[in-house]
């Protein structure tokens, strides 16, 4: 079964600042004996579960594991949100008002004026 906070080769502990590969070794696929001598295991309880989440004000919640960044987005669109969460990254799009997956970040900072979103957007708010 493995260690808890082990997810797709990364340690999801929450004596992490973020999610790494770093600390990741045979011990985190092997069994409770194993991964309860680890120095970043511990017990899931209702408040380390909370540390997979980030309630922001801005969007709602923001899973860690889909819309954390390690670097500070960034991108030419007025509707494009950068912010910094203690370590780790979240972008925004105001259009959509919701947080971009890490796998939509990269083409928001590369694509943005072609973007179908940041277009409809403008020409409803044109004077």
């Amino acid at each position: 079964m493995g260690c808890p906070w082990y997810k797709d080769n990364m340690c999801t502990s929450p004596k992490l600042e973020q999610p790494s590969s770093d600390p990741v070794t045979m011990v985190c696929a092997g069994g409770p004996r194993q991964y309860r001598e680890c120095r970043y295991f511990v017990e899931k309880t209702e408040t380390t579960q909370l540390a997979s989440t980030a309630v922001t004000a801005r969007f709602g919640k923001a899973l860690l594991m889909i819309h954390s960044l390690n670097e500070k987005p960034r991108s030419e669109c007025e509707f494009f949100v950068s912010e910094d969460h203690e370590g780790y990254y979240l972008a925004g799009c105001n259009v959509l008002r919701r947080y971009l997956t890490k796998f939509e970040v990269p083409d928001c900072e590369k694509y943005w004026v072609n973007c179908p979103y940041r277009k409809i957007e403008k020409s409803l708010t044109r004077d």
